[in-house]
């Protein structure tokens, strides 16, 4: 009994001091203990019933949400689908040019993507990851709603840790909102979801001709390969990628979050992963009406906009309320 009693205090004074005084149970290289501090403080007031387990987790998701957020100094860009080469060796390796004439998917004219225009933005920092089931974890279970397929992870006795680095999957776009928004209460910071402006212009390295968001605007697929020495096989050879030169996944670890190098602005998955949920409402002709600065979408409308998994400037509106927990949909956060 005296073991079980003594258990209980200790793990009691990880988030509280003996004494009655918080002290910091999560420790940051960037987060100031003062600010820990308060959002332990935050956490315990909201949740006086959670038990130290889950009060000690959201505090620690909190805390990283704000070390996770890489600043975007605001500009200037060209925002849509700028145009691309029309013949390349590869669709997966192209270079912008000037004179780039052709478009690089046809959906550009059903998204309205097309239409380039210009864009302003202020400064804001984006998160350096989507959101992961052990953020979105704390979050449901600070709330008392199931986490995400809990039937599955409880009848295959599936652990927390198998799904801590993978990005969590969505239902509804107001999950991924309220979430946001949830951090911004405890971190007393202004997150939410970034807006498709801020999105793109942070894929494209601040709006730089950019196909796709990886480390060197190429995708360079894990066990993949390309083509060298010239335009076709005939005369030609490929070329398998070297494990130091992969920057996207295979099926196989596909929606782990940081496994393959960031974009130049240190940002990952922005390709090549899930699609995610921005704050935008979803129209196919905004971008010619889109305000130049710092535009906010539509005021109103039935479906909201996702960006990501593949070209820098792919758009796509979807019901914001899908049929079930899909993997290929995530979201991140952004310090508005």
């Amino acid at each position: 009994m005296y073991r079980k009693y003594l258990s209980i205090l200790i793990s009691t004074c990880v988030l509280t001091a003996c004494n009655g005084e918080i002290t910091a149970s999560v420790t940051s290289k960037t987060v100031p203990a003062e600010k820990i501090n308060q959002i332990e403080a935050k956490v315990k007031k909201l949740y006086p019933d959670a038990d130290t387990k889950l009060q000690h987790q959201i505090v620690a998701v909190a805390v990283e949400s704000l070390e996770s957020m890489v600043f975007i100094k605001g500009g200037t860009f060209m925002m849509g689908a700028f145009k691309a080469p029309c013949s390349p060796i590869s669709t997966d390796r192209m270079d912008w040019s000037p004179d780039a004439k052709c478009n690089t998917t046809i959906s550009n004219f059903k998204t309205g993507s097309n239409f380039i225009h210009k864009v302003t933005l202020s400064n804001y920092s984006l998160a350096n990851h989507e959101t992961t089931y052990h953020g979105f974890d704390a979050f449901k279970r600070a709330h008392n709603l199931p986490v995400v397929h809990a039937e599955d992870r409880e009848k295959y006795d599936f652990t927390d840790k198998k799904f801590k680095n993978r990005a969590t999957p969505t239902k509804a776009w107001q999950e991924a909102k309220d979430y946001c928004l949830w951090l911004g209460e405890l971190t007393g910071s202004p997150i939410d979801l970034p807006t498709e402006a801020q999105w793109e212009y942070a894929a494209r390295n601040r709006g730089k001709h950019l196909y796709y968001a990886t480390n060197n605007g190429y995708l360079q697929p894990k066990n993949g390969r390309h083509l060298v020495d010239g335009r076709h096989l005939v005369d030609g050879r490929y070329v398998d990628y070297t494990k130091d030169e992969w920057n996207i996944g295979d099926i196989s670890d596909r929606y782990k979050v940081k496994l393959y190098p960031p974009n130049p602005l240190g940002l990952y998955d922005m390709s090549g992963n899930t699609q995610e949920w921005v704050n935008d409402w979803y129209s196919k002709d905004y971008y010619q009406q889109s305000s130049e600065l710092d535009p906010q979408g539509p005021s109103t409308g039935s479906k909201k906009v996702m960006r990501g998994w593949d070209l820098t400037t792919y758009r796509t509106g979807e019901d914001i309320v899908q049929d079930e927990y899909y993997s290929s949909i995530g979201f991140r956060c952004a310090l508005q």
